[in-house]
């Protein structure tokens, strides 16, 4: 089992376009199995924000390729997931696991017990998409494992 990180720090939502605030796509060797996540907003008005986590068969473009990666425990090897970021026309949809109804002054986020994580096919992932025309300073973490 090797688990990472992705910190999310300043992510800018500045569209009104339906777009994926994160995505995790496996490598072509392997799969990828969810942990958990979370997001907070720097905003001090309330608003409602409407996200889906589903899967995506592709990743979206329009955004960044993750750099930031960090090992659970320093012997793991390097993490073959790409991560992406903000990407203006999401990924592929592969189909829907949760919705979230958020109201950004607080945390959105998931922990999954072991028996319930997300686990995806091999060269797919999944993705948070951001359904709201409305823009934000985002932070937060993505946690996975390699399978």
């Amino acid at each position: 089992m090797q688990i990472y990180y992705q910190q999310f720090s300043g992510l800018s939502v500045t569209t009104d376009a339906t777009q994926d605030i994160w995505s995790i796509i496996a490598s072509g060797t392997s799969r990828v199995r969810l942990h958990g996540w979370e997001l907070r907003s720097a905003a001090t008005t309330a608003a409602i924000i409407s996200l889906n986590l589903h899967r995506i068969t592709a990743a979206g473009t329009g955004g960044n390729d993750s750099t930031t990666e960090e090992k659970l425990d320093e012997r793991y090897q390097t993490p073959t997931a790409n991560v992406r970021t903000l990407d203006t026309t999401p990924g592929t949809d592969g189909g829907g696991l949760m919705a979230y109804q958020w109201e950004q002054l607080g945390v959105v986020g998931h922990v999954w017990t072991p028996e319930m994580r997300p686990v995806s096919a091999v060269s797919q992932g999944f993705a948070l998409t951001w359904n709201t025309a409305t823009a934000a300073t985002l932070s937060g973490w993505l946690c996975w494992e390699e399978l």
